[in-house]
């Protein structure tokens, strides 16, 4: 067992040794920028689906107040008060569903939710490409060809997807960041944050980093 763990790694080593280092640096840190992003697009669905939630229980609320001050109204109608009470809420409940056809909460986590599942299958295709160079199964011609697709590829998905706020950017930074929320900083990664998100066998390890071989 030993020996073939041995084996392993020693091929790992002529591969580390054999592949486009810099490239192999550019595309972790761009296939991070693309795991980022589709977790603030997660995080921002999250949201708006439980604020939607919110609403639909609010309307639930409203109307089952209109139900029974009108119940109310039959029962004792010459309670003023209950008319003026019913003609409050009513217009609240006018108001509230002006309010959700502006926010459009439910609306809104779809298109999160879509922009998401772009930004997954971009994710993945990252990750072949980083296999492909961590193999040395590939030339620098065709690396710089995939990396520059996926770059132009990131920018159109982000230039449709619908917006995020700080609010959904600092909630996926602690999520995804071991440092957390780190102020004045520009957001960055280690080796170690990129490694998080790849399979054992796409890391680069204390083992390999201990050799003297850095992306």
């Amino acid at each position: 067992m030993k020996s073939g763990k041995k084996y392993l790694d020693q091929n790992l080593q002529v591969n580390l040794m054999i592949m486009d280092i810099e490239n192999l640096s550019i595309v972790r840190q761009t296939f991070a920028n693309t795991v980022f992003t589709h977790k603030v697009q997660e995080v921002a669905a999250e949201f708006n689906g439980g604020n939607a939630l919110k609403v639909k229980i609010a309307n639930i609320a409203i109307v089952s107040a209109i139900l029974i001050l009108m119940f109310l109204q039959y029962l004792y109608p010459e309670t003023v008060v209950l008319s003026y009470i019913a003609s409050g809420v009513s217009v609240a409940e006018i108001i509230f569903l002006i309010i959700q056809l502006t926010f459009s909460f439910e609306q809104q986590m779809i298109m999160h939710k879509n922009a998401a599942l772009k930004y997954m299958g971009l994710r993945d295709r990252y990750r072949s490409l980083i296999a492909d160079i961590m193999n040395g199964s590939i030339t620098t011609e065709s690396i710089k060809k995939q990396r520059d697709h996926l770059q132009h590829e990131y920018q159109v998905i982000s230039e449709l997807a619908p917006q995020t706020d700080s609010k959904e950017y600092t909630a996926t930074q602690k999520r995804l960041n071991k440092r957390g929320t780190v102020q004045g900083e520009e957001f960055s990664w280690s080796d170690a944050e990129i490694d998080h998100f790849l399979p054992e066998n796409l890391r680069l390890n204390k083992a390999f980093l201990a050799r003297g071989i850095h992306p």
